[in-house]
């Protein structure tokens, strides 16, 4: 019975850790992307069908958030990252990279949620691969030459803050 207990508890402990920090995916082979090399390019399509390339986002900063609807942590992420971006409209894009959900999902749970967060649709989880997406939220903070200049997993009560120095220090 105590070791029963035991187990509980030490499920419970590993379920609330992965909670606060941030939802666990399967491992890629991938090695992902590196602070001080260029972002990895991509096109995808948005929520309303549009192809969007990073490349269009050269001369602005750009913050890739890589989630899922199904992650808590990025349930609390994704409104401070739309606080941030109405902070630096004229600096910041933020594009929100659904990772493997249909776009009738993930369109509901915008909705629901009163989001307005530009959402491009990774249907095959191929860039979350290339970018190593193992844990997500991920953030990536890419320069205004295409540069990675940071890259945040999971969610901390201090990550508004920490992002917005990052981005009054790129501006």
């Amino acid at each position: 019975m105590k070791k029963n207990n035991l187990l509980f508890a030490g499920a419970i402990l590993i379920g609330t850790a992965l909670l606060i920090s941030g939802c666990i995916r399967p491992s890629s082979e991938t090695s992902g992307v590196e602070i001080g090399r260029p972002a990895p390019a991509f096109k995808l399509p948005d929520i309303m069908g549009q192809e969007i390339t990073l490349d269009q986002y050269k001369g602005k900063i750009v913050m890739l958030d890589f989630w899922a609807t199904w992650c808590g942590p990025c349930r609390m992420t994704m409104p401070l990252l739309e606080k941030l971006q109405k902070e630096y409209p004229n600096n910041l894009v933020l594009l929100a990279i659904n990772l493997q959900e249909s776009k009738n999902e993930v369109r509901e749970y915008m909705r629901q949620q009163n989001l307005n967060s530009h959402v491009l649709l990774d249907e095959k989880g191929s860039l979350g691969e290339i970018y190593g997406t193992d844990a997500i939220p991920m953030q990536v903070l890419i320069d205004k030459e295409g540069i990675v200049r940071d890259i945040k997993t999971g969610f901390s009560p201090s990550i508004l803050s920490q992002l917005r120095a990052e981005i009054e220090r790129l501006r």
